[in-house]
């Protein structure tokens, strides 16, 4: 183990190309990697664009014309007059609604707020490649009424949000979530009405909260051969031993400098720091590795996807063989109900499933290890099977394992493909890659 971590510490932290590190990966996990990384490296002017099942209007035809990897090479003064007109755009809109809500009241009316219901699966739709929120038009609305005993605490979230996001906008300034909750603890009473109410008004403004000012709190953590450009222009490396925070302002990275050829999303932290520990950067690498520890937060899954778009990188997902490890894959990949309306920042449609799947569990757990479907673990199988992606030409693998899995009764955690940490980062995980059978 020493001597791994020496060899880590040794590598150039310039990513130039240098001389060989003391461990030699074996030629046909090499040549695995080569052609996961080769997978990408094509020319763009010949690469098919995805279109959705439907008619497409003008502004998606442009958007999809003019979209581009080299986004983030914009001039400084084009970026930030960018900002500026999104800024005073939603200022605008803001002072529309909050004049809307106060005339009702003046006007004798009861003040009400009509939002695009998002706990509905109905509401959204499959499209390119991800879930994605209904437009305004088409969807089933939700009304909170002001004089509705049961809407009031939500209602008034919503305008507390709204009012603090037009003093952000107007100054300028940005505020984590846990701060924003601070402020008025009294009205909003916990975190999970806060953060439904920054979902609302993203919703009712169409715009994604960092836009509003708002950061996420980050929970995730990224190493590897990588170094992110932050906002400020300072410069993070990301190969240190435990990884390193993902950023709150995941937007405000200006650019990435790597030499990696592919992304590995781990589902736990714990088999995270395991891989990290063996060395698995030298072994598996040169590899990124991100972990959201467990269900994924927003700043994890934005940088999942920026990485992929901007490296042209393939990732590749590492879960439990269990119906919450299938579902954290999902969310990455196809996005979540609760962030529909962000699906095209938050969704990364070209993750795919290295393990743990299904069929690992029968062919190399004990059957010690294996463990039992509960009540709920069924319970949730039955719901991922309804997802409308899952009736999709790449969704029907997924859902065959869902359902030999729920007809076996079994379940597993990567821990059990692998009796040690070395075992999963020397036998299994390489002999997944050489392999190159991917899930999605």
């Amino acid at each position: 183990m020493e001597l791994m971590n020496r060899d880590c510490s040794m590598l150039p932290r310039d990513f130039a190309s240098t001389s060989e590190s003391v461990f030699k990966q074996d030629p046909r996990l090499i040549s695995a990697i080569n052609k996961l990384y080769g997978r990408n490296e094509k020319d763009d002017s010949n690469s098919e664009i995805v279109l959705p099942e439907r008619k497409l209007n003008f502004e998606e035809v442009q958007k999809m014309l003019n979209k581009s990897s080299k986004d983030t090479e914009k001039a400084p003064s084009t970026y930030l007059q960018e900002r500026s007109n999104i800024r005073k755009e939603l200022i605008k809109n803001i002072e529309k609604i909050l004049e809307k809500l106060n005339s009702s009241a003046e006007n004798g009316d009861t003040p009400i707020l009509l939002l695009r219901n998002q706990r509905l699966w109905s509401n959204c739709v499959y499209d390119l490649n991800r879930v994605t929120l209904k437009a305004f038009a088409d969807a089933k609305k939700t009304t909170l009424s002001y004089s509705n005993r049961e809407d009031k605490t939500r209602f008034n979230a919503v305008v507390f949000v709204l009012t603090k996001v037009h003093e952000l906008l107007l100054k300028n300034l940005s505020v984590t979530r846990r701060e924003l909750f601070y402020q008025n603890v009294t009205r909003l009473r916990n975190q999970a009405n806060l953060d439904i109410a920054v979902r609302d008004v993203c919703c009712l403004l169409q715009t994604p909260p960092w836009n509003l000012g708002i950061m996420a709190t980050a929970k995730g953590l990224i190493a590897g051969h990588i170094q992110l450009q932050l906002r400020d222009g300072s410069y993070v490396d990301c190969f240190g031993a435990g990884g390193t925070l993902i950023p709150q302002d995941v937007n405000g990275i200006k650019e990435f400098r790597s030499t990696a050829k592919y992304i590995l999303v781990v589902e736990k932290d714990a088999i995270f720091q395991k891989l990290l520990d063996e060395g698995a950067l030298v072994r598996l690498g040169p590899v990124i590795i991100l972990t959201g520890k467990g269900y994924p937060d927003v700043c994890t899954r934005q940088l999942l996807c920026r990485l992929v778009n901007e490296l042209r990188l393939k990732a590749l997902a590492l879960v439990d063989a269990d119906p919450h490890g299938y579902e954290i894959f999902l969310t990455y990949k196809y996005g979540s109900l609760a962030q529909s309306h962000l699906s095209q920042s938050l969704a990364c449609s070209s993750l795919q499933l290295l393990g743990a799947r299904h069929g690992d569990v029968m062919t190399l757990a004990e059957k010690e290890a294996r463990l039992k479907l509960t009540a709920l673990d069924k319970k949730k199988i039955v719901s991922l099977l309804k997802r409308p992606y899952l009736d999709t030409a790449v969704g029907f693998n997924i859902k065959k394992d869902l359902e030999e899995m729920l007809a076996s009764g079994v379940k597993a955690e990567i821990e059990a493909l692998s009796p040690t940490a070395a075992a999963l980062c020397d036998f299994y995980l390489p002999s997944k890659i050489m392999q190159g059978k991917y899930l999605g």
